[in-house]
């Protein structure tokens, strides 16, 4: 055991805050430990096609993504919720670390959050991006247990308790209890999922590539609630496939939700098997204390709805969703300097 591990005041004295990061496929998220907050930006990387350097990150790069300019290219480092170009998520990392930097002679730990079904590998890469960017070491917690602790369930109660985290690039289930994932289980399709499967549509139906931030505008306004709703009509901007050109595109409500069903009942499937394989006594508990809905997708009109209907659970959202992760990984970093459970 090192100096450091003994002597935790010196540690705060000499080295950099620990940081805890939410490595999303649509957004980043860090906080530092005595600063709070840092990052909330768009998981996005722009790199100058003259010179292959990284121009710009987060807000920024993502405004370059709305706007092309020829001499910019823009690189999304994750897909499905996890790091597919380990360069760029670097790239994206380090200039946030920078930002709790406070000329200390230690490096960060930094406690980062992963899916329950990523592999080793890209486990690794989430090791591998975060050393690169400045960190002395980095320990990986389960995402659906840091959601579940930022959204405020008591997760060392010994009953067992169930998250359902739906995320841009992935749907994380789990079932908690003391403190423990007892049983989790993950899909890759989530948020992104449905407005890729609206733009889709739109380009067959109308021959226009709809801008990535109108398919999420319309995705939250139609929502994926079912049955008998009066038709609506929305205007939204795109591409026309042939000329290039920006042009309007009126789609109704219902041309909306029949293309987000599929994804819809991807989802909605992936939450029906986790609850049909549940052990009898932990199907009690659940049924007791419900589904906690976190991540983009509770935000998303019907869904918690709809998962409620067809679970025949309670399902409800946890009040701030979209930071769940980030709130439950910033306690953990708590727990993580109070106990020294720290990846060396």
């Amino acid at each position: 055991m090192g100096v450091l591990s003994i002597f935790p005041g010196i540690r705060r004295r000499i080295a950099d805050p620990d940081l805890a990061i939410d490595l999303g496929t649509a957004n980043t998220r860090m906080y530092a430990a005595g600063k709070g907050l840092l990052a909330d930006e768009p998981s996005v990387v722009g790199i100058s096609a003259e010179t292959g350097f990284v121009e710009a990150i987060g807000s920024r790069a993502a405004s370059l993504a709305t706007n092309p300019d020829e001499s910019f290219r823009s690189v999304f480092p994750l897909r499905a919720g996890v790091i597919e170009d380990l360069d760029a998520a670097a790239a994206l990392l380090t200039p946030l670390f920078r930002r709790a930097k406070r000329f200390g002679l230690i490096r960060p730990r930094v406690l980062a959050c992963a899916p329950t079904d990523a592999c080793d590998e890209e486990r690794a890469a989430i090791v591998e991006a975060a050393s690169r960017a400045g960190a002395a070491s980095v320990t990986i917690a389960p995402e659906p247990l840091a959601a579940a602790i930022g959204a405020g369930l008591d997760v060392s109660s010994p009953y067992a308790q169930m998250i359902v985290d739906v995320g841009d690039g992935v749907t994380d289930i789990a079932v908690i209890c003391s403190g423990e994932v007892i049983l989790a289980s993950a899909v890759r399709t989530a948020c992104s999922d449905l407005h890729t499967a609206v733009r889709r549509s739109i380009v067959d139906s109308h021959g226009a590539w709809l801008y990535m931030r109108e398919a999420e505008r319309l995705t939250r306004t139609v929502g994926v609630a079912r049955g008998e709703r009066p038709v609506r009509e929305h205007t939204a901007r795109g591409a026309d496939c042939r000329t290039g050109r920006d042009t309007r595109i009126t789609v109704s409500n219902r041309e909306v939700s029949a293309a987000m069903d599929p994804v819809v009942d991807t989802i909605i499937g992936a939450v029906l098997r986790v609850v049909a394989d549940l052990p009898t006594g932990t199907s009690c508990e659940v049924i007791e204390s419900g589904v906690c809905l976190t991540g983009g997708g509770a935000a998303l009109p019907g869904l918690a709805e709809l998962l409620a209907k067809e679970t025949q659970l309670d399902v409800k959202p946890a009040a701030d969703p979209l930071r769940a992760v980030i709130n439950g990984a910033r306690q953990m970093l708590t727990v993580c300097n109070r106990t020294g459970l720290w990846m060396n």
